[in-house]
């Protein structure tokens, strides 16, 4: 009969022992390769999944910042660093949308503009609710914290780490080091988001601070002591002598001011990239008399670290607007930080507050900024056209030139939903000029008219239709950037600028501020020309109240009227003051007609804000 024999049979009692204690070992380290076999299994199959998964997202284009090309890598940025961001929103029905904004860019002479109010805007073309309300669940899912959101919904704004960034949109967030030196973190490659959330937003925003805009510079010397002394030994109650001069020489509205329009009821945007210095402001206000303004600072969610510091720029910007519309009702002031982010976020605001006049002087070449932020707030200035709103912007920002054109534009100026206003100075060498021929903008016998900023073609926008015009003669003022016949419009790039403020200067504008320690003088003479923008806010401004006093309403998105009226040689003549200015080492000049240093030209005032008046009411009013 078969058996197994006893272990003591064939294994000696030592041969045991020892067996027993390497099966002791040997049993957990089978144990152990098992586990990681499975383990290693389970990353296997878990790496295949995600990157199948990775293939299913979507990048989102145009969020890289032009920086990168010339910046040198220094390395990855802190996982644990904070970061604000903003996803930027597609409007709903695109269709419908363009429908609309072209019903009121075409309305016929003498028929009321179509405009839509904001919750008309937000029922019809903003993301719904319930995919608003979606995209917070997702980022609140993946660790995000929501910041603000908006009535429009087009605009989201949550925080998190740059760890959670990296996580959320599959994407590396580095250290540079840009050609002058700066540092600044940027994302590395496009972010990716699942198609259910890609397919609703249009940017991230926030995701580099390498992005920064101008302001216009500005040209000042200080005033006399005696106009510092005459303010101040008053009380501040009266302003420098020649103040109420200048508000009428520099802004050119002196015809509307004698027809008592003033800017009663009105209301007038900043938009500002820096603090306005409101303790000035308020000062300068009792200064010059301004008892009816209510002043408005508006900012948006910003870090609780971020330093608020006064700016100059700023605080002459709005100074330039208390100045030139004197029974202003109200100046909201929107205040924010220099960013991307926080650009997008307060045109969102603008948009969702609806001023009926926005100026700033703040812009940036095309070429700089990244593509997402030209698409996000493309969007806004749409809107804004829609609800009735004049954009006002600088286009005196010199930009470098390219490869491919020796004249490039500023953004937002280039955008066709905003007004882009240039700026030329009057010359003078003697006190009442020497040259009879040269008959300027309606100034008698300049020396020379200088353009301060050259226009010229965009590099992204195709001509709109309103730039085609026929009756009045257009040039080009650069071989390398040439102009369009503007009859034919084929092929055309977006003009810049639209029209200009050309400026005497023997008359500079008086501003006050006490800010630079390096003064003993608070009140300062602005060369005008730098104020381009709030001047012709200021003149649309006041143009809204002479259609407000003849039963009409806002003019709206001014573009398609003033070209339409310079199509016209007789409306022409009468509507604006045309510049033509000599041209200096090289520098082009502007010529009859349209051009790219001044555009269409300055308005004359009185007779343009009662054509635009005109234009946007009804024949029965």
């Amino acid at each position: 009969m078969f058996r197994y024999p006893r272990r003591g049979e064939y294994y000696s009692s030592y041969a045991t022992q020892s067996y027993g204690r390497i099966i002791t070992v040997i049993t957990p380290l089978l144990t152990l390769v098992s586990v990681m076999c499975i383990i290693s299994s389970q990353l296997l199959y878990l790496s295949a999944a995600q990157a199948e998964n990775t293939h299913q997202l979507v990048a989102i284009p145009g969020t890289l910042s032009p920086l990168l090309k010339s910046s040198r890598f220094i390395s990855h940025t802190d996982a644990r660093q904070t970061i604000w961001l903003s996803f930027g929103l597609r409007p709903r029905d695109s269709v419908a949308f363009q429908q609309a904004l072209s019903a009121t860019i075409h309305a016929p002479e003498h028929q009321a503009r179509p405009m839509l109010t904001t919750d008309e805007i937000t029922r019809r073309f903003s993301p719904t609710q319930a995919s608003y309300t979606a995209l917070v669940r997702w980022l609140q899912a993946a660790g995000f914290r929501i910041i603000h959101t908006y009535t429009h919904r087009l605009l989201l704004d949550f925080a998190g780490t740059i760890g959670q960034v990296q996580r959320a949109f599959q994407q590396q967030i580095n250290n540079y080091r840009a050609p002058d030196g700066t540092l600044y973190y940027a994302n590395s490659g496009a972010p990716l988001l699942p198609p259910a959330i890609a397919s609703q937003v249009m940017s991230i925003n926030g995701l580099n601070n390498a992005t920064r805009w101008m302001h216009t510079a500005l040209r000042q010397a200080p005033q006399s002591p005696a106009n510092n002394q005459l303010c101040a030994a008053s009380g501040p109650k009266t302003a420098p002598r020649a103040s109420s001069n200048a508000r009428a020489e520099v802004a050119g509205l002196s015809d509307l001011y004698r027809a008592h329009d003033t800017g009663s009821g009105q209301t007038l945007a900043l938009f500002e990239l820096a603090e306005p210095a409101m303790s000035d402001l308020y000062s300068y206000m009792a200064c010059t008399g301004h008892k009816k303004t209510t002043l408005v600072r508006i900012g948006t969610p910003l870090p609780a670290a971020v330093p608020q510091l006064t700016s100059y720029e700023a605080t002459i910007d709005a100074e330039a607007i208390l100045a030139s519309v004197p029974q202003l009702q109200s100046l909201k002031v929107y205040a924010t930080t220099n960013n991307e982010k926080s650009y997008l976020d307060q045109w969102g605001q603008i948009i969702q507050d609806d001023p009926a006049v926005v100026s700033t002087s703040w812009g940036l070449c095309e070429q700089q900024v990244p593509a997402q932020v030209i698409q996000q707030e493309a969007i806004f200035f749409q809107l804004a056209a829609l609800q009735g709103q004049s954009v006002i912007a600088t286009s005196t920002i010199n930009c470098p030139a390219t490869s491919q054109t020796a004249a490039t534009v500023s953004d937002p100026a280039s955008q066709p939903f905003v007004t882009g206003v240039g700026s030329t100075t009057l010359i003078f060498a003697a006190p009442h000029g020497t040259h009879n021929s040269l008959q300027t903008a309606g100034k008698l016998d300049p020396d020379s008219t200088r353009p301060l900023a050259i226009g010229g073609n965009s590099q992204l926008w195709m001509m709109p239709a309103w730039q085609h015009i026929q009756t009045i003669s257009t040039q080009s003022t650069n071989a390398s950037t040439p102009g369009c016949p503007h009859a034919s419009g084929e092929h055309c790039r977006r003009e810049v600028p639209d029209v200009a403020l050309n400026v005497d200067t023997r008359h500079s504008f008086p501003a006050y501020y006490t800010q630079d320690r390096t003064s003993q003088h608070p009140w300062l003479n602005i060369d005008g020309s730098a104020l381009a923008a709030p001047f012709w806010a200021a003149f649309i401004t006041l143009s809204n109240q002479v259609s407000q006093q003849h039963g009409g309403g806002r003019i709206g998105f001014i573009n398609p009227l003033l070209y339409q009226l310079a199509d016209n040689p007789v409306s022409y003549a009468s509507s604006f003051h045309d510049i033509i200015s000599d041209s200096e080492h090289g520098q082009p000049a502007a010529g009859a007609g349209y051009d790219l240093v001044s555009g269409l030209g300055e308005y004359r005032a009185q007779p343009l804000a009662s054509r635009l008046a005109d234009w946007v009411q009804p024949l029965s009013r």
